[in-house]
């Protein structure tokens, strides 16, 4: 019986001594196929035989992955510049279709689809460094050449900013030439950009669209600056038109045939505004303005003050009623001399009693949009809320009979609304037109929302 018990006791210890051992560090597996389910053999069977094709990067090159399957979308970044290179992207194989894009953190995105074939992708690059002048450096002022380099230099915080070409233009339509360059920008992101400085206002307009759009000045053309914007990624043909200031920005117009009728775009800007926001009918009575909705007006005379003012970003407390907290918002601030804002109404929109307009300003900003007359310093004030606007108007076409001109115009919102004649006259003001009537000509079914 001790000699059983004994035999136990051991088999005990033995049992719970293997039980504490470790497992070698690299155990042999033992693999039973006798059971295994058929459907699982099946199914690795067809990931093991999922064929990948090799993905080949040049130097500077990044990639999550070194092999695709067909079908796959792959994404490479690419972000090794050089100061003033043009780089562009190329494989060996015809059925691949790139696609790129810039990101200011990732540099150069491309993307394409895998075909059933390994991929080789390769980068060229070429120096963009490209002078050309409509006039010699010569010919632009000094004073003007200094204060346009002090004016680049204070405002840009990219390496490698140098002129490539300078010419004297009258872009902001004053009676003066304003000293105009194409500069190029940025080390390896090189931007080319447009520079215009006003010697008169001692103003300067940068025309920039990094990443999306370079300007580069072409020619001098009946007076007209004209320009060319290429794409940045090349995925849209160039275009050449010319840049206008308008409500104290730069902007790029296609249309430069419009400006050779004679008509600034200054006067264009204005009138198109009434299209946007004026009611049918003519100024011979005196109070056309002050017979309508004072809102429409309002609306009008915001836009159209930007045109020679500009436009300052401030912030005012808002409260939109005695139920609401009172809120700070951002809005865009515009104001002229109030004798200026007398003469505009008068001698350009035909008002022969500015008083009448004047009883319906409001005293204050009230919320969205004001215009109002400040007694501290003489001044009307136009202010505008964070919300934007929805309309716009395209100038369609200008016809001219004697004195006169009509002015098409198509406003749009979500969609096209209507299409307005706005007839202007030549005039003996500071303006050199005012206004004689609106007619519109076709309208959408349902516009109530816009007007």
């Amino acid at each position: 019986m001790r000699k059983i018990l004994s035999l136990i006791m051991l088999s005990l210890i033995l049992v719970f001594t293997g039980c504490g051992n470790k497992e070698p560090d690299n155990p042999t597996p033992v693999i039973d196929d006798a059971g295994e389910d058929e459907d699982e053999k099946d199914e690795t069977a067809d990931s093991d035989t999922l064929v990948k094709y090799q993905l080949i990067l040049d130097y500077g090159f990044v990639s999550d992955e070194t092999s695709y399957a067909e079908g796959d979308k792959v994404e490479v970044h690419y972000n090794i510049f050089a100061t003033d290179t043009d780089y562009s992207f190329y494989t060996d194989s015809e059925d691949v279709e790139l696609k790129q894009k810039y990101d200011e953190k990732k540099g150069y995105v491309i993307t394409f689809i895998m075909p059933a074939h390994d991929v080789s992708l390769h980068v060229n690059s070429v120096n963009s460094m490209d002078y050309c002048y409509p006039s010699e450096f010569n010919d632009v002022p000094e004073d003007a050449w200094v204060e346009l380099l002090k004016y680049v230099g204070s405002r840009t915080q990219l390496m490698g900013t140098m002129p490539i070409n300078v010419c004297m233009a009258d872009v902001t339509e004053d009676g003066y030439e304003d000293i105009c360059a194409t500069f190029f920008t940025g080390s390896g992101i090189v931007t080319r950009m447009i520079v215009i400085y006003d010697m008169e206002k001692h103003r300067g307009y940068t025309l920039s669209h990094r990443g999306t759009y370079d300007y580069v000045i072409e020619d001098i053309e009946d007076g007209i600056l004209l320009v060319r914007r290429i794409d940045f990624n090349n995925e849209e043909p160039d275009v050449t038109g010319t840049v206008v200031i308008s409500s104290g920005y730069p902007i790029f117009i296609e249309d430069v045939d419009m400006l050779k009728q004679g008509l600034s775009y200054k006067t264009i800007s204005m009138f198109g505004y009434c299209a946007e926001e004026l009611l049918p009918g003519e100024t011979s009575s005196g109070d056309y303005l002050s017979s309508m909705d004072f809102y429409y007006v309002k609306e009008m005379l915001y836009k159209v003050s930007g045109i020679f003012y500009g436009t300052d970003l401030a912030e005012e407390e808002v409260s939109y009623g005695p139920d609401y907290e009172p809120e700070t918002l951002p809005t865009s601030l515009r104001r002229m001399p109030y004798d200026e804002w007398v003469y505009l109404i008068e001698e350009v929109f035909m008002e022969e009693d500015s008083d009448n307009l004047f009883a319906n300003l409001d005293d204050k900003f009230q919320g969205e949009l004001a215009v109002y007359y400040s007694p501290d310093d003489d001044y009307i004030y136009l202010e505008q809320g964070a919300i934007g606007d929805i309309i716009e108007w395209n100038l369609e076409a200008i016809s001219q009979e004697g004195s006169r001109y009509v002015l098409t115009y198509d406003v749009f919102g979500f969609e096209w609304l209507w299409t307005a004649e706005v007839t202007i006259e030549e005039a003996d003001n500071t303006y050199g037109y005012s206004l004689v009537s609106i007619e519109i000509t076709d309208e959408a079914e349902d516009v109530d929302w816009a007007r």
